[in-house]
């Protein structure tokens, strides 16, 4: 039986995986979170309370008996108050977490990035994202899932002015997001946790890097799991 952990449960992929996860699966689930989600969990779900991401040795101990690291930890510079704040976060805490999986050697790391995501990006976000990919594609994981999902449709619990435009955006005009513009397409929240619950599960041996498009062709392909 592996073990996955995931860290941003309490973000809108991060409560779509643990609700796929409530499907009896031969593995086990432990939420590495600053609070406890403020939704009800699965019977045997755990919980494992971390205050600081970067206290390597209370990180160590969360993370010790894992095999998989489901990663869906991400903010906006709006709610982190400021650019410094927001990399601290999503490249920070990545790298941490990639370093540290790494030695405690995890067989995989799967990260939900951002459409557009690179090094070279044209926006700080992109540029930060770009970032967080690398440090984990520099560590030596037997799976690497890098997913770039595009604005995701769910019931987020906090408010996002940009996915709340695009969901009004392709709802008014659907014809809009076709040809050039197909890749922007908004994804479900689920349809990302689908392919990071069958990448965690997985006995393939290999880095997948996937774009908001070939992200729902890949969960087509897995409906069934």
């Amino acid at each position: 039986m592996r073990t996955l952990i995931l860290t941003g449960a309490t973000g809108l992929i991060g409560e779509e995986f643990i609700n796929l996860f409530s499907i009896p699966r031969n593995a086990k689930l432990i939420l590495v979170s600053r609070k406890t989600p403020p939704f009800a969990l699965p019977t045997g779900v755990e919980v494992r309370l971390l205050q600081d991401f970067f206290d390597r040795t209370a990180l160590c101990e969360v993370l010790k008996d894992g095999s998989e690291m489901i990663c869906c930890i991400g903010t906006t510079i709006a709610k982190a108050g400021s650019k410094a704040a927001f990399e601290k976060t999503d490249v920070g805490i990545i790298t941490e977490l990639a370093e540290v999986c790494s030695a405690l050697h995890y067989s995989g790391f799967h990260y939900v990035s951002s459409i557009k995501a690179s090094i070279e990006g044209p926006s700080f976000y992109l540029k930060c994202k770009g970032k967080a990919e690398a440090e984990i594609l520099s560590q030596t994981f037997k799976r690497i899932t890098i997913l770039r999902p595009s604005l995701l449709l769910g019931k987020r619990r906090e408010f996002r002015f940009g996915e709340k435009f695009g969901k009004m955006l392709s709802a008014i005009f659907p014809f809009f997001f076709i040809g050039p513009l197909k890749e922007y397409r908004p994804i479900k929240a689920e349809t990302v946790a689908k392919s990071l619950l069958y990448r965690a599960m997985s006995d393939i041996e290999d880095t997948m890097i996937l774009e908001s498009e070939e992200i729902k062709s890949f969960t087509t392909l897995t409906i069934n799991f």
